[in-house]
């Protein structure tokens, strides 16, 4: 099977991504990342955030709940010290970023505009109050048109599934300048142990195997109504899950949650792929 992938401007060597926040640097002891389409680092802020209180991550019995509140080391070293780590390697990096407000993703995508040639703007993120630019377009098409005009790479923007219709966010995302959609981030979920919610912040972002028939019907439906390039999140265990997305019209896959019982998942994936 040849694995070459096109998501718009963007040549990838096959079509398997990490997702965001589902690994760190210790997969690079257990995988040959360089075998990867690419990867997306932990979604960075302006300033360090310390994150939500623990537990951050729990494993229902379909699926994985998570509540890390965009926990991350900030801009400053990002840019010292973790992006030099992941440039090594001979694969697409792409640097997740996020903000509390249009201004700092502008002052993030400026700082990074000469470093990185691809951008996952994460507007979806479940878990942190404030940025959640998904949920109301005007906002959402304004801050991807102001990120476009101060960095000149390659645009994917993350948007929630827990929105009544996800082609709205899609359509505005796309005309403020984005080259393409992730679809998607994780589904509120809540789970409770004695009659308590697992997490204080109560609701938490679901993820996992059993997400994967409603991410379908997301990225069929984005996929075929605005013939945008789509990259599939949600679900992906295996080979088949890949292949699936890619049937439905998405041009690239990122592995998520399945790397925290198996992180070699993905170059299995990359093989099996190979050698179809």
């Amino acid at each position: 099977m040849n694995l070459n992938t096109r998501i718009g401007k963007l040549k990838l060597k096959n079509p398997i991504i990490l997702a965001s926040g589902t690994f760190d640097r210790g997969i690079t002891t257990k995988i040959d990342i360089n075998k990867l389409g690419g990867l997306v680092t932990k979604t960075i802020t302006l300033k360090p955030r310390e994150g939500n209180p623990l537990p951050h991550i729990f494993k229902t019995r379909y699926g994985w709940l998570n509540s890390v509140g965009l926990k991350n080391m900030g801009l400053k070293k990002y840019l010292t010290e973790e992006l030099p780590f992941w440039k090594k390697y001979n694969t697409q990096i792409f640097t997740s970023i996020g903000g509390e407000n249009t201004r700092e993703y502008i002052k993030i995508a400026k700082s990074l505009e000469s470093l990185v040639s691809s951008l996952e703007v994460n507007v979806s993120c479940p878990n942190v109050d404030g940025l959640f630019f998904g949920a109301d377009p005007r906002k959402l098409k304004n801050l991807i048109s102001a990120i476009r005009k101060n960095f000149k790479g390659f645009i994917a923007v993350k948007l929630s599934p827990n929105v009544s219709d996800i082609i709205l966010p899609a359509k505005v995302a796309m005309a403020g300048g984005a080259d393409a959609l992730i679809i998607a981030n994780t589904y509120l979920g809540l789970e409770l142990i004695k009659s308590k919610p697992v997490f204080q912040q109560v609701f938490a972002g679901y993820s996992g195997g059993a997400v994967k028939p409603l991410t379908m019907r997301l990225v069929w439906q984005t996929s075929h109504v605005l013939k945008c390039p789509v990259i599939a999140s949600g679900g992906v265990e295996n080979t088949q899950d890949v292949i699936d997305y890619l049937t439905a019209g998405a041009k690239a896959v990122q592995i998520g949650s399945a790397n925290f019982l198996n992180p070699k998942v993905s170059v299995k994936i990359v093989d099996e792929l190979r050698r179809r």
